[in-house]
């Protein structure tokens, strides 16, 4: 997002849900507004780095088989690619090898018994065990226990907008802000199937992804934006939520023929497939009710740590609705980005604070109406041919999704 996922229903934080998508949104900007292209041997290489980021997803899913075939199938293409290209990113090339003969290794080792005499080979860290929620209020009576109910078979449609300023400086050249064409996607979402402990089994389609024109947004930034969203429809995806909305897996199917800088949004796609539903309290709770939620995200391959405090402003006949804050704070870490190899970038640190408001039904995995408005501030550092700039961004994304 960019196994791509919303926040759902219930718990508010839509902006959670939109968070993600708008992450996806300034990876392909910042993609899409490089002024060099990918070339051919770019193209084949996000495709075996596509592969890594696919194997990386199933092992934080816990399918150890699946991930290490494609561990298996990513170390040999990329060997394949070093011996028909051995002057391109020689280091990047070897650091990624390197990390594949590591996991390749760790995957192969007999599993390790546990103390039922049984067998496991568990990740370190699967996104239910890496988020956390802690209810602060129950609320007014009556509380009730909130528990996403869908039926196999339901069908959702969600459209959603996303508007994005940026305020870009490199080193002592200040820019003025950058206007950004208005982004929309939609989206069908279905209920393949609900098992008798409530884990709900998903499939989303993009139907269509675009930008409108805008008043002072440059023609190029504009027409190569559009082209390369258009090319995310049909992009589809499968997941699991439990009857919380916490992710138990996800996976992505890109269409054929999609713009190869798109692939190396994947991980950021199915980070935003997954997140349809915002974790619930295990606790009933009533009017008033404030839970926290926290985890740990990725957006652009930035490790982030969010907090997010949800607050029931309704809930009548399992429909309601809620709003919450949000906070992100990420520091010290590099930022990859095989669409631009000869360009390095260092986070010194990035945080992030929004609101937003939802209206929800229990019975849908996504919300019916939302809003989301998130400031971001980031401070980096570029590595250009070895000249370093200091470079920081601001970024503000108003979102607004409808679901029928």
């Amino acid at each position: 997002m960019i196994s791509i996922p919303i926040r759902s229903g219930v718990v508010s934080t839509l902006h959670l849900y939109l968070n993600r998508w708008s992450g996806l949104w300034v990876a392909l900007l910042l993609v899409f507004c490089s002024p060099a292209l990918a070339q051919e041997r770019d193209v084949e290489f996000l495709r075996i780095y596509n592969t890594i980021q696919e194997a990386d997803s199933l092992d934080q899913n816990g399918q150890a088989a699946a991930a290490l075939a494609k561990y298996r199938q990513a170390h040999t293409a990329l060997q394949t690619f070093r011996k028909a290209n051995p002057e391109w990113n020689s280091k990047v090339v070897a650091f990624r090898l390197n990390y594949l003969v590591g996991k390749v290794s760790a995957l192969e080792k007999p599993a390790t018994p546990n103390a039922e005499g049984g067998a496991t080979n568990a990740p370190s860290e699967t996104r239910a065990s890496a988020t956390q929620v802690k209810l602060l209020e129950a609320g007014a009576e009556p509380r009730v226990v909130l528990r996403l109910k869908p039926k196999p078979g339901d069908k959702q449609t969600l459209d959603m907008t996303v508007k994005m300023a940026l305020e870009i400086k490199v080193g002592e050249m200040e820019n003025p802000p950058m206007k950004m064409p208005v982004m929309k996607m939609a989206m069908e979402l279905t209920v393949q199937s609900v098992t008798p402990d409530g884990d709900i089994n998903y499939e989303v389609v993009t139907t269509a992804a675009g930008a409108t024109d805008e008043p002072g947004v440059l023609p190029e930034v504009a027409e190569a934006l559009k082209a390369s969203l258009a090319s995310l429809k049909g992009t589809s995806g499968k997941g699991t939520l439990s009857s919380r909305g916490i992710n138990k897996g996800t996976e992505v199917k890109l269409p054929a023929g999609v713009d190869p800088k798109i692939q190396q949004m994947t991980d950021q796609m199915k980070d935003a497939f997954s997140n349809f539903a915002v974790p619930l309290p295990e606790e009933a709770v009533g009017p008033g009710a404030k839970w926290e939620v926290k985890m740990l995200v990725k957006s652009q391959s930035i490790a982030i740590d969010q907090t997010a405090i949800c607050e029931l402003v309704s809930i009548e006949n399992g429909r309601g609705a809620t709003k919450s804050t949000i906070a992100q704070h990420a520091a010290n870490q590099k930022i990859s980005n095989p669409a631009m190899p000869g360009i390095k970038l260092d986070l010194a640190k990035m945080t992030a604070t929004g609101s937003g408001a939802v209206a929800f039904d229990l019975s849908q995995l996504a919300p019916s109406e939302g809003t989301m408005e998130l400031h971001s501030d980031f401070s980096m550092s570029l590595d250009v041919g070895g000249q370093k700039q200091p470079m920081t961004m601001k970024r503000d994304v108003s979102s607004l999704i409808e679901g029928k």
